[in-house]
């Protein structure tokens, strides 16, 4: 005797259910897995482009640091330069200055006037001498505010004196000195280059 085990239509059609659900779940969780792989490819691509512009930034600003310090140090340089040229500038004028003052004073001495002191203090100058009469004072005078290293010239005072039974007028002028003048000007047209070197004493 055969027996034949037939399934009702009811359980052919819930065990159809069932797999369409599983077929359903098995579809959504691949789709799910896909999309968490795609996010997960995005995020490192991402993260690997966010590393090569980091790497990037960092040589920038590591070359933008390295130009600072090549500024910072060649300020630090032009500034050694300059103190260096002042320093040499302060030497020329301090080597030079005197020189042309005495070279301008000994050309603006008339031959009969003599000094007899000669001061200076920070640029103050004063002066003591006597001369024979008081134009020949005047002539000296007016030679000084001719010359550039001259400046302010003021005769404070002349007194009658008498040597070895000569009378002579004793004076005393007080300037401002100009070691360095900032614009060379002509020399005097009385304060001729061959007048005698200045005296210190009276011959």
């Amino acid at each position: 005797m055969i027996r034949i085990n037939l399934l009702s239509a009811r359980e052919i059609k819930a065990e159809i259910g069932r797999r369409q659900d599983l077929t359903i779940a098995a579809l959504a969780l691949g789709a799910t897995l896909g999309l968490i792989l795609i996010v997960l490819l995005y995020q490192l691509y991402r993260t690997t482009a966010l590393g090569r512009e980091l790497a990037s930034t960092r040589q920038e600003i590591a070359a933008l640091e390295a130009e600072a310090r090549e500024v910072t140090e060649l300020q630090k340089k032009v500034g050694d330069l300059k103190q260096k040229v002042k320093v040499i500038e302060d030497l020329r004028k301090k080597k030079v200055g005197p020189v042309r003052v005495m070279e301008s004073l000994s050309g603006a001495t008339p031959p009969r006037l003599w000094l007899t002191e000669f001061k200076e203090n920070s640029g103050n100058l004063s002066m003591n001498g006597i001369a024979v009469d008081n134009q020949t004072v005047a002539d000296f005078l007016r030679a000084l505010s001719g010359s550039e290293y001259f400046k302010n010239v003021e005769l404070v005072e002349t007194s009658q004196t008498e040597q070895d039974k000569l009378l002579l007028k004793k004076f005393s002028v007080r300037s401002r000195l100009v070691y360095q003048p900032s614009v060379a000007e002509p020399p005097a047209k009385d304060a001729g280059a061959a007048r005698p070197p200045t005296k210190v004493k009276k011959p």
